[in-house]
């Protein structure tokens, strides 16, 4: 994906793309903290999840150093660690692209289906912890 999905958007919402180094560095910044399985992390405009996903990554990262040798804790570890994710979007399909990234990288990790009961758990996660703001409202500016 690019840093703008069209102009208009860029216009109407101003919808930019951070790129994945930037990503990185920014995290890097705090890489303790985001490496803290029970860290929580809230992103308020997170766009289709380049953060989060970042996050959820190193997260995994360290539920495999301390929990890979045992699959019920490496679960319910990956688990937690998204539960600790948070996300705030404006736009329908941003959000929808957000859970869809997350659920991949999870459900990669631990080599579940859909059908699976840890990821319908991590779906129900994922629509509670990222969803569209519904606080965003437009303001008008009084001349």
């Amino acid at each position: 994906m690019g840093l703008i999905k069209s102009k208009k958007r860029v216009a109407d919402h101003g919808e930019v793309f951070t790129p994945p180094w930037m990503v990185d560095a920014m995290l890097d910044l705090v890489d303790g903290e985001v490496q803290r399985i029970d860290s929580r992390v809230l992103e308020p405009a997170c766009g289709s999840g380049n953060f989060l996903v970042r996050v959820l990554q190193r997260k995994l990262a360290a539920v495999e150093v301390k929990y890979g040798k045992s699959e019920f804790e490496k679960k319910s570890y990956a688990l937690l660690s998204l539960m600790c994710i948070y996300g705030i979007e404006l736009l329908p399909d941003n959000i929808s692209e957000c859970r869809d990234n997350l659920i991949e990288i999870y459900s990669e990790y631990l080599k579940i289906e859909n059908s699976d009961e840890w990821y319908r758990a991590a779906s129900f996660v994922l629509f509670c912890n990222c969803s569209p703001s519904k606080l965003m409202r437009p303001f008008k500016v009084f001349a």
